[in-house]
């Protein structure tokens, strides 16, 4: 029933427990396609398990995106599933999808909560999509995404195609912008599943993670472009940029991320950017733990 498509580089030695992981799954209707992206050491995975594991290895370095769509183009079933090479599945994610889309079955598109874990600092949180799949709509995209990245999404393969899959043209944001091509296609048809069945993990100051947000920039500039069209839309994604400008500095514990929650209280007068804003320049690493609480 579902294709999970894992994007992996130069991070071989994380396959074998995930692909353990997913031995553990109470429903096992799915093949797992992994995508090598021209790591330095190859992927393998010579073991057997109890579902179909396919490995692609790109001639040379497509990133992330790219990678899934690939991923996606070799995919056997009619569902995609996305997980990155260090977050996992909760056991009964496969079943409680698929028992949700038998229910809904002209369902295109299906989301969740994850509960997320600050490796470093030790503690974990759910997010909060959306739960009424009437609100996933463009201008509240544009605000937020309140639906989550794509291992907290799964979504019909001939839908994914149709609306072009992820954009090969950003290196950065990606999964944000296909949310918001997803929320504006007109046969859009969303379901919500009110578990947690991803486990992501978070780790502040990763090399992955840089604090220069060129690509960020880009791509915010590009989004704008091709989605922004109202002046409430404009004011709603104003906003939403400097968090997206935000986050790679406070993920490296920066200082500079303050400047971004300044201009996002500038924006909006709201006296909890501020505060963020003031206590990012006291200690980055505080303002991270304020995630226990909002």
């Amino acid at each position: 029933m579902f294709s999970i498509i894992v994007p992996s580089y130069n991070r071989k030695t994380e396959i074998p427990p995930l692909l353990d992981s997913l031995t553990k799954q109470t429903d096992l209707r799915f093949e797992v396609i992994i995508v090598d992206d021209c790591s330095a050491e190859p992927v393998d995975a010579e073991q057997h398990y109890p579902f179909s594991v396919t490995v692609i290895r790109n001639a040379q370095n497509q990133g992330a995106a790219q990678s899934r769509n690939i991923g996606a183009s070799n995919a056997r079933y009619d569902w995609l599933l996305f997980l990155d090479d260090d977050d996992r599945f909760a056991e009964t994610k496969c079943a409680e999808l698929a028992q949700a889309i038998e229910a809904n079955p002209t369902a295109n598109f299906i989301y969740h909560p994850a509960q997320c874990t600050m490796v470093n600092e030790g503690f974990g949180y759910i997010t909060r999509p959306y739960s009424n799949p009437a609100d996933l709509t463009l201008d509240n995209m544009l605000s937020a995404n309140k639906i989550g990245g794509m291992p907290m999404i799964g979504v019909k393969k001939a839908f994914f195609f149709a609306i072009g899959g992820l954009s090969r043209e950003l290196k950065s944001l990606e999964d944000y912008e296909f949310v918001l091509k997803a929320v504006s296609a007109t046969d859009f048809n969303p379901i919500y599943v009110p578990t947690p069945l991803t486990h992501c993990s978070f780790h502040t100051k990763r090399a992955s993670v840089s604090t220069n947000t060129t690509n960020t920039q880009s791509a915010i500039t590009e989004i704008e472009k091709n989605y922004v069209r109202s002046a409430q839309q404009r004011k709603n994604f104003a906003l939403n940029a400097q968090y997206m400008l935000a986050y790679p500095n406070i993920m490296n514990l920066s200082r500079r991320a303050a400047k971004y929650y300044f201009a996002m209280f500038k924006l909006s007068g709201n006296l909890k950017s501020l505060i963020i804003a003031i206590i990012t320049l006291i200690s980055p690493s505080l303002a991270i733990n304020l995630k226990r609480f909002i």
